[in-house]
């Protein structure tokens, strides 16, 4: 990543591409049905043309009983490297920089190139 220069005359004049890229995974709640219990669903929106989005779906730990951690302590069990969050009405999203050597599809695999 290039060193941006924040300077006061300058802090307007960021590239995009200056800006670190991250993978971003929403963490929603899903409430129990007729047929299946509380759960989580960890989603990973589509990166290109040829992709899918990936998601995982977890039985909600009440012990945990919040999803943000939840989702954490998984993404972490599965080798990712979370570096922020963020959160909206609806979701918690956590952005992680697996990349290349490092990228870890969301079911805990390595990804074939």
């Amino acid at each position: 990543m290039k060193n941006v220069n924040t300077t006061k005359d300058s802090k307007n004049n960021i590239e995009i591409y200056d800006i670190p890229n991250f993978r971003k995974f929403d963490i929603t709640y899903h409430g129990a049905t007729n047929y299946n219990g509380s759960r989580i669903k960890i989603t990973e929106p589509k990166r290109m043309n040829h992709d899918k989005k990936e998601f995982v779906t977890l039985p909600y730990d009440y012990e945990i009983g919040d999803i943000a951690k939840q989702g954490l302590k998984y993404l972490l069990s599965i080798g990712m490297k979370p570096v922020a969050r963020c959160s909206d009405f609806d979701k918690i999203t956590i952005l992680c920089d697996n990349w290349s050597e490092d990228f870890i599809n969301l079911n805990g695999t390595k990804r074939e190139f």
